[in-house]
């Protein structure tokens, strides 16, 4: 029989796996990060959906950036680097896809 499982195995279980996530993302490199990016273009679907399923993608995406970022190149100036690097390109993107123009920073 086996024994029961118990709080603190469950917690390191827990950690274990944090641990391991975090590991394979730091691991990554910079443009390998694009693999987290899991957004695609449907134009088969309503504006307010296309424009909710990327905010959606975008945030997820935001903070798998930010927290590679931070891990590499410190927190200083970390909102303004995945800003420009990550984020506004990825919003470029999607302005192109559905036909509007964007005032490029």
């Amino acid at each position: 029989m086996v024994g029961k499982v118990t709080q603190e195995q469950i917690g390191e279980c827990i950690t274990g796996l944090i641990d391991s996530f975090d590991k394979e993302l730091y691991e990554k490199t910079q443009g390998e990060l694009e693999g987290n990016w899991f957004f695609e273009y449907d134009q088969t679907l309503p504006l307010e959906k296309t424009l909710y399923v990327f905010y959606d993608r975008l945030r997820l995406y935001a903070s798998f950036c930010r927290r590679w970022e931070e891990h590499h190149n410190g927190n200083c100036c970390v909102v303004e680097r995945v800003r420009d690097t990550y984020i506004m390109p990825k919003i470029r993107g999607l302005c192109v896809s559905i036909g509007v123009g964007t005032n490029a920073d």
